[in-house]
Parts: structure tokens; C-alpha cells; sequence
């Protein structure tokens, strides 16, 4: 695969995540428009990609209609479905984009989350797309690119988030059980629109989130206090929205009001710079060492005593 063609999908995979995780309908939808897949579609076929958003929109349709398919495929008795996109969506969402980036902006929030599934199946397509004419699995494509992206496709970090999934799914499936509304009750389990993930950008930090148990195991437990934080929002906002009324007295529309909104948690680690003053700890570091080394020289300088001239007889 062409580096170029690489670096945009691996974009392209950057931004869909940043979307996914987002706290706010306009982040989501700033974050989410696929333009990066639209780059990787020129690039791939030997053009330059216009700097004009609307014209590389109009131009990748024209020329790759068939790029966004959803995809069926049969292994044996069973049946697997890949979503795609369709343009005339594709299109609003575009103009939505530009809502976002310079206008004022009022979206819903559950809307934005389908725009959120939407950027990421335009992306899983357009991989599954350019992998076909490329002659190579989707898989394969789409693991090169997550690791351009984030230095993997898959860690224990996400193994150990997914077993937490499971086990707060099982929960909500016996509550279900109870109830008497097990499907409703599964469907309806915070877990299924939650997600955690730990990004860096060095392969050493990378290699510790591929790998490393304990970590995983630490933010497994992150992602479980998570979604009982987002369950403890979800009972607040009801206790708002029905003036404290059961929510069997509830109506329906204040029941899904309820649950239509977005929350993202923020936490950031930047430790490559000193924050007062910008400078790189390489940097400061280096400075540090070099005058410590000067000190210490001076000190043995001086503890040797004044240097005796040697003076040569004249001959």
C-alpha cells in the first residue's frame, strides 16, 4: 500500500475515533466527516485530492460512487453485514461539517451519534474498497492503518474494556430475566453506548498499552466506574425531566429525553514539555545536566588548589 494512501486512512481512523469519543454534538460532527477517506481515494488512484472541500466531495462521488457500499458476505451457513454510507447523507453531513466548524450550532444528540456509526462505517467501507483493488483482505488493510494511527488494532486494554462489557451486559440480561423484558432490558444497558480507550503517540507507551495486564486491568475498572457514573447521570436527569416522579408515571417522550444526550469524561496526560515555560524536558534536562557538570568540574577545580606555573630555564 502506498505510504501516502496510508498516512490519510490512518487520518481517517484518527478522526473517526476522536468523533466516537466525543462529549458534544458538535464536536462529534467536526471530528467525524470523512474527508480524509475522500483523500485516500485520490491519492490511491494517482490524483492530487483538491483543496476545496465541496469540490473534492463532488469530485470523490463522481468518481468512486461504488467506494461507500455496504457489504454482505456468506462463510459457511452464516451470514456477516457490513454497513456503508450513502451519499445524499454523505452530502448533509457535509454541510452539518461546516455547521460545526463556523456557524452557530444546535444538533440533537442522538443524531450525532448516528452521524458518529455513519463516519465510522464510511471509513470501514472505503478500506474494504481500496483493500479489493489492492488485491489483500479488509482486515489486513484496516490493521495497518490502526497501527499508522494508534501503533495497534487491538489490546489488552480493549480485551480486558470488552470483558467488562460482557459482564455489565450479562447483569442487565438478568435484570432483564426479572423483569420479564430481557431483550428491552439488554438493548437498553448503558454499556452498549459507552466505550474507553488509552491512545499515545510513542511506540515505548504503545508497547505498554498492547501489552501490559495491569493496565489493562486498571482501565477495566475506569471503564466500570464509568458507566455507573453515566447510569447516576441517567437517574438524575430523569429525576429532573419527571419532577421526581417514578418513571412508570412517566411519559414516553420524557423517558427517551432521558437518555438523549452525550458525556464524555476528559483526561489528558502531556508531560513532554514543562508547562510554565513550553520548553521539551529534553531540553530543560540537557541544560540542567550540562550546568551540573560545569559546577561539579569547578568544585574539583578548586579543591585541587591553584595550578603551579612551570616556567622553563633558559638555555
Amino acid at each position: 500500500m502506498n505510504e501516502d494512501v496510508l498516512l490519510r486512512l490512518a487520518i481517517a481512523k484518527q478522526y473517526a475515533h476522536h468523533a466516537n469519543f466525543a462529549g458534544t454534538p458538535r464536536q462529534a460532527i467536526a471530528d467525524g466527516y470523512v474527508d480524509a477517506m475522500f483523500s485516500a481515494l485520490f491519492l490511491h488512484s494517482g490524483q492530487e485530492p483538491s483543496r476545496n472541500h465541496k469540490q473534492k466531495f463532488d469530485d470523490a462521488r463522481k468518481q468512486f460512487p461504488q467506494a461507500f457500499m455496504a457489504e454482505t458476505v456468506k462463510r459457511g451457513n452464516s451470514w456477516s453485514f457490513s454497513p456503508g454510507a450513502d451519499w445524499a447523507s454523505l452530502e448533509e453531513y457535509y454541510k452539518e461539517w461546516l455547521a460545526s466548524r463556523y456557524d452557530k450550532f444546535d444538533l440533537d444528540a442522538g443524531v450525532a451519534s448516528c452521524r458518529v456509526r455513519e463516519a465510522r462505517a464510511a471509513v470501514s467501507a472505503g478500506i474494504r474498497f481500496l483493500a479489493k483493488k489492492e488485491n489483500m483482505y479488509a482486515d489486513e488493510l484496516d490493521a495497518l492503518a490502526c497501527e499508522r494511527a494508534f501503533g495497534f488494532k487491538f489490546s489488552q486494554t480493549s480485551a480486558a474494556v470488552s470483558d467488562v462489557h460482557d459482564l455489565l451486559f450479562h447483569e442487565a440480561e438478568e435484570l432483564g430475566d426479572a423483569q420479564g423484558s430481557k431483550l428491552g432490558t439488554k438493548l437498553a444497558a448503558t454499556t452498549n453506548y459507552c466505550d474507553l480507550d488509552l491512545t499515545a503517540g510513542d511506540a515505548l507507551t504503545q508497547k505498554i498499552i498492547l501489552e501490559d495486564l495491569e493496565v489493562a486491568e486498571d482501565a477495566a475498572r475506569l471503564y466500570h466506574l464509568y458507566v455507573r457514573l453515566v447510569d447516576k447521570i441517567q437517574e438524575k436527569r430523569l429525576g429532573l425531566i419527571c419532577g421526581g416522579k417514578p418513571i412508570e408515571e412517566c411519559t414516553p417522550e420524557q423517558i427517551i429525553d432521558t437518555f438523549d444526550f452525550m458525556l464524555s469524561l476528559k483526561a489528558r496526560y502531556h508531560g513532554g514539555t514543562i508547562p510554565i515555560v513550553g520548553v521539551a524536558w529534553s531540553k530543560a534536562l540537557k541544560g540542567v545536566l550540562s550546568c551540573v557538570s560545569h559546577v561539579l568540574k569547578q568544585k574539583v577545580s578548586d579543591l585541587a588548589g591553584p595550578k603551579k606555573e612551570t616556567t622553563t630555564p633558559a638555555a
